[in-house]
């Protein structure tokens, strides 16, 4: 469920109030309310919440997708909409595992084998490196997956309620970017904006998951332990 109230076309009208511009009145909606099609404002409204997204992935954003793993595979494209990974978020079906998120060095790391024999298993850690994910060890067969991951915002309609935390960060942003469009601002004003108002949200804690009261040790680096000593207490 959508965190806020108003609609695309209903935060530009409130920032296109706000503006008070006769000449961008004209441009985006000369028969107000409705909004142009190729109106300035929908353009500035998509790159808030696309901005927002990157720099601040909320749960509200987080989604899944199948993926297919073929025998001998080491690595599968992320979706065109991957933003970055849940972390761990790669599951596979058939064995119903859970991959380990590493860094791409860790997994260059492990033994590949050669050419002829070639290391094999079922995969347990993985590494996103672009827009690929590298997993290893190479797949004894193939696989059915989910990826679990933060996705960039469909692209916004009229009638669409954007997944956004604070409808009030949407219609300023969309508002000082009108400012810039006329030079009242200067140009980054809505950026740095973005920024100071992604700290809020980050300390209020909105649209964030709970963080776990306890970590998973990991047995490559630490070693075995007695199932009691696997996860330590997170204090603050």
């Amino acid at each position: 469920m959508a965190m806020n109230r108003l609609n695309r076309d209903q935060i530009i009208n409130r920032a296109l109030d706000l503006a008070d511009s006769p000449v961008l009145d004209a441009k985006d909606r000369p028969s107000s309310p409705t909004i142009e099609s190729d109106a300035l404002s929908i353009t500035w409204l998509q790159e808030a919440l696309d901005l927002f997204a990157k720099r601040f992935p909320f749960s509200l954003n987080l989604t899944e997708a199948s993926i297919s793993i073929a025998e001998n595979d080491t690595s599968f494209s992320v979706p065109s909409d991957f933003i970055i990974d849940y972390r761990n978020g790669v599951v596979l079906a058939n064995d119903e595992r859970r991959l380990v998120r590493r860094s791409l060095n860790v997994i260059l790391n492990q033994l590949v084998g050669t050419s002829t024999s070639p290391v094999k298993g079922v995969p347990d850690m993985y590494a996103v490196r672009g827009n690929t994910i590298k997993f290893t060890p190479k797949a004894q067969k193939a696989y059915s997956a989910t990826l679990h991951y933060y996705s960039l915002p469909a692209v916004i309609a009229s009638s669409d309620t954007p997944f956004f935390p604070d409808d009030y960060i949407l219609v300023h942003y969309v508002w000082i970017k009108a400012q810039e469009w006329h030079r009242v601002v200067p140009i980054g004003t809505a950026l740095q904006y973005s920024e100071d108002r992604i700290k809020d949200l980050q300390k209020a804690g909105i649209g964030l998951e709970s963080e776990p009261t306890e970590v998973e040790l990991d047995r490559r680096t630490f070693g075995h332990f007695q199932h009691e000593d696997q996860f330590v207490k997170v204090t603050t």
